[in-house]
């Protein structure tokens, strides 16, 4: 079977939490059912917050009956090897620097995601 390749698009972070939340969940079921897939997770515009130290920890939203931190999702992601990309073009918008990024983070220009998608990878987003 040819490889599957996905890129998942977040363009959201504090403003739309539950968006956030959907594509961590859809990212983490993709690779816990088929671990041989390539996922990669672009944060563009707002999302790039979510690769700043100590945002996502203090994100938590009600889900299926519980309550969800998104940090311990974002960290469930690196823990199944999937790529986080930052756009460098929003970090300072956002007070992001090399310093204050989250381990596991790779930070790229705007032009990569579309690498990715010349790549073959199928590009993914919610809007909820």
């Amino acid at each position: 079977m040819d490889q599957r390749k996905y890129v998942f698009v977040l363009s959201h972070a504090t403003t739309n939490p539950m968006e956030v939340l959907g594509i961590m969940k859809i990212a983490s079921n993709m690779k816990a059912f088929a671990d041989d897939i390539d996922l990669a997770v672009f944060l563009i515009g707002e999302g790039v917050q979510l690769a700043k130290k100590g945002v996502v920890e203090n994100i938590s939203i009600e889900f299926e009956g519980k309550q969800v931190n998104l940090g311990e999702m974002l960290e469930l992601l690196i823990d199944f090897d999937v790529k986080l990309y930052v756009c460098h073009a929003f970090m300072p918008g956002f007070g992001l620097t090399a310093e204050n990024l989250i381990e596991g983070v790779e930070v790229k220009s705007s032009s990569y995601l579309g690498e990715l998608l010349l790549q073959g990878y199928t590009p993914f987003s919610l809007n909820i």
